[in-house]
């Protein structure tokens, strides 16, 4: 991350801190850490005001960090080599006096907060959610070609990985082919632990890849992303093995037809439940509105799920340079499923998926 772009994002949290009547932040969350720092080891605490900001990690990282972090953004580097979380806080009660100090209540665990709590005196602490997150939901240039990167590399992994699909074949096997194919093409790993799942087991929308081998007839999903740069994607197809039925074909193009209307309404200015609205409309019309258990997506960046969500209960307004997926699923217990996702940058009054990998049919695989 280059000095300046971190400075404007640490002046970003500052604006919002006198908001929300505090003196200061203290950011615990990792991937939140990141984005305002750059740094991307396991430990690292920073705490920011109106006119001070510091880092602090311990001695393992300490190369890593004056590596990492942006020099010219200002921020002081703080290494502990014994007793952390006990130096940590002398430092805050040092910088923080009789200071209003807020902290990520959904990410800093009891303990931690009551050792701050016990050790700086005269602080007064503040849980508060989503200060950074909300920053974080709207990418920039350098973070949306990081994502749309990520995506090329699952798509191309994928397409390599369906020349090894044959009935036989496990479904672990599928996943780690895919798993291989993208850090061979220059992903640092899987975003997430792959999905692979053959058979009735694709009616789970979350099925744990398993040993099962491919039949047959059976329809096969695949839900997968890389990690590039720090960025996740999230794709997911679902193929069938040998010719489709016409109940298979029956319900992708109803996955198809939903997907294809969200897309139609994902706009800047639209809300994320009119977008989910139009997914459920389009399987209303079908009668299977029943079997789509969960909402049309997420947003997406350096965690695979964060804002904005594209639900029933998402009343937050979308804006430009927002990633999220576009995810419909049709669920039949005992029979099967089917979700078709994509990974999709919102660009003023139109969204634009950010990789093609097709999906305009039902692909039958070797059976």
């Amino acid at each position: 991350m280059s000095p300046s772009a971190a400075a404007q994002r640490l002046d970003r949290v500052r604006a919002d801190l006198a908001e929300q009547g505090l003196h200061g932040l203290l950011v615990s969350h990792l991937p939140n850490v990141r984005y305002l720092t750059g740094f991307t080891g396991s430990n690292g605490w920073l705490a920011l005001g109106a006119s001070q900001v510091f880092f602090v990690t311990d001695g393992r990282y300490e190369q890593q960090a004056e590596e990492e972090l942006a020099g010219d953004a200002g921020i002081d580097l703080v290494v502990l080599r014994e007793r952390f979380q006990e130096c940590l806080a002398e430092r805050i009660a040092r910088d923080f006096r009789a200071a209003t100090l807020g902290f990520e209540g959904p990410h800093l665990s009891y303990a931690n907060w009551k050792r701050l709590v016990d050790k700086c005196d005269g602080v007064t602490w503040k849980a508060k959610t989503g200060l950074v997150e909300r920053l974080r939901a709207v990418k920039d240039d350098q973070e949306i070609a990081a994502i749309r990167k990520a995506a090329e590399i699952a798509a191309e992994a994928l397409q390599g990985a369906l020349a090894h699909v044959e009935p036989g074949v496990s479904e672990v096997d599928i996943a780690s082919e895919l798993d291989y194919r993208m850090v061979r093409l220059g992903a640092s790993g899987p975003a997430f632990e792959t999905i692979v799942a053959s058979g009735p087991r694709t009616a789970l929308p979350h099925a744990a890849t398993g040993r099962r081998s491919l039949g047959e007839g059976d329809l096969l999903l695949c839900d997968f992303g890389a990690r590039w740069s720090g960025y996740c994607s999230d794709l997911s197809r679902t193929f069938v093995i040998g010719q489709a039925t016409q109940r298979q074909t029956e319900v992708y193009g109803a996955v198809l037809e939903a997907q294809r209307a969200a897309i139609g309404e994902l706009r800047a200015g639209a809300t994320g439940a009119e977008v989910d609205a139009a997914t459920r409309r389009a399987f209303e019309s079908r009668g299977m509105e029943d079997h789509f258990s969960h909402s049309t997506g997420h947003g997406l960046g350096l965690e695979v799920h964060e804002g904005p969500r594209l639900s029933r209960r998402a009343d937050g307004v979308l804006q430009s340079g927002m990633v999220v997926t576009v995810e419909p699923g049709l669920y039949f217990p005992g029979w099967g499923g089917v979700r078709i996702e994509d990974d999709v940058v919102v660009m003023g009054e139109s969204s634009h998926p950010l990789v093609e990998l097709e999906r305009d049919v039902v692909r039958a695989l070797p059976g």
